[in-house]
């Protein structure tokens, strides 16, 4: 199946596994850099660990989409797994922010800003792939 003939929740899922793999690799060989480069204090918030860590989350994340998306497309419950993953990432780096804002350089929050607003743009397009395929299956 080529990619024009997939749906918007398949090619959604795609493009929000290849990323998530992109993302969590670079987490996990650029995590000593990073960490210097997200936290404000003389006490780091953010340590290399906790980025390999969530590079290593963001692999599996990936894996798990690319998996669904085989064979033309996430099943509902993949697609609500995924929407909850990506709703529960929301609220935990608005709670990062909120929290810890004090102990974040200004790169530090902007990584965290831009975070949200890619994982607010793959949850958009899996609620309305996901609309999509229920008005299909009804009509």
């Amino acid at each position: 199946m080529n990619l024009s003939n997939r749906s918007l929740l398949n090619k959604t899922f795609l493009a929000d596994g290849a990323f998530s793999l992109v993302a969590g690799a670079a987490l996990i060989l650029a995590a000593v850099p990073l960490a210097a480069l997200a936290s404000a204090s003389a006490t780091p918030l953010v340590t290399p660990v906790m980025l390999k860590a969530l590079g290593a989350g963001l692999l599996i994340w990936g894996l798990f989409h690319l998996s669904a998306a085989r064979n033309g497309g996430p099943v509902t419950a993949s697609a609500r797994i995924s929407i909850a993953g990506d709703v529960l990432w929301q609220v935990a780096s608005l709670a990062l922010l909120m929290n810890a804002y004090a102990f974040l350089s200004t790169a530090g929050i902007a990584l965290v800003v831009v975070g949200m607003i890619g994982v607010a743009d793959f949850l958009f397009f899996k609620l309305r792939g996901l609309a999509r395929e229920r008005n299909a299956a009804i009509a």
